[in-house]
């Protein structure tokens, strides 16, 4: 309801209002090879930087691991660095990519007590990840993601998402999705925030698709806070079903 309500306010929002129209009539979005080599660029630039930030302050920490509650405290570090850095290399920094940022509501983001929130965001693009980080980085909130195992195998990448205590989950294993979620349940009552795409996927039509009803169990069960988050114009980032990337500007509520 809360995912429903807030996407009725976007749309009829007069500075959203304008992108939605003329999205409706555009063609499927295509990247270009000089954009996708420059943004590719940036990308890269902010994984490499993430990761020798992330390995040395990893280095400097590490001692957190032998006090009460220090293991939580250890990956509230390393998530906070490999979002905001990420995101303010790969995102802040590239002039192809251009980002407004709405915060709605009298107290909008996560609050900032008790447990922790579990954010839902939409899934339009490859590029969702780092527009979502830029966003909350803007609020300085820190939120662990929930991304597919596969993605451990991808080199700097999968080193980083584990040094900052992501939750890896592998659609089909039971067992494993059984522990993560006894993960995310730990860490939304010890007042950590979680990020998730609740599509499970990205949509090719840019509409919401159906939702996994897992999170939101979990919402209903520990009596913890859902906070959405609807972003326009990813798709044009990170087109679905290429490696080609576009200039695109996309605006987050």
């Amino acid at each position: 309801f809360a995912a429903a309500h807030l996407v009725a306010r976007v749309v009829h929002a007069p500075s959203l209002r304008l992108p939605l129209l003329e999205m409706a009539g555009r063609s499927s979005p295509r990247g270009s090879y000089l954009v996708t080599a420059l943004a590719a660029l940036f990308l890269f630039c902010g994984m490499v930087v993430t990761f020798v930030l992330q390995i040395t302050l990893a280095l400097l920490t590490c001692p957190l691991f032998l006090c009460k509650g220090g293991r939580h405290r250890f990956f509230h570090i390393q998530s906070f660095v490999f979002r905001s850095v990420n995101a303010f290399v790969g995102l802040g920094l590239n002039p192809l990519w251009c980002t407004e940022v709405q915060w709605m509501g009298e107290d909008p983001g996560p609050p900032n007590h008790g447990k922790g929130s579990i954010i839902f965001v939409n899934h339009r693009s490859n590029a969702d990840p780092w527009f979502s980080a830029w966003a909350l980085s803007q609020g300085c909130i820190e939120g662990r993601y929930v991304y597919k195992s596969s993605l451990k195998k991808v080199p700097i990448l999968g080193c980083c998402a584990q040094l900052a205590g992501d939750l890896d989950v592998k659609f089909g294993d039971k067992q494993q999705i059984k522990a993560m979620i006894d993960k995310a349940k730990d860490l939304l009552e010890s007042g950590y925030n979680i990020v998730v795409f609740p599509e499970g996927t990205r949509s090719p039509s840019g509409i919401l698709q159906e939702f996994k009803p897992s999170f939101f169990r979990i919402c209903a069960e520990l009596g913890c806070p859902a906070v959405p988050m609807c972003m326009l114009g990813t798709e044009r980032a990170w087109p679905l079903n290429t490696m080609r990337m576009g200039p695109a500007r996309v605006q987050t509520a």
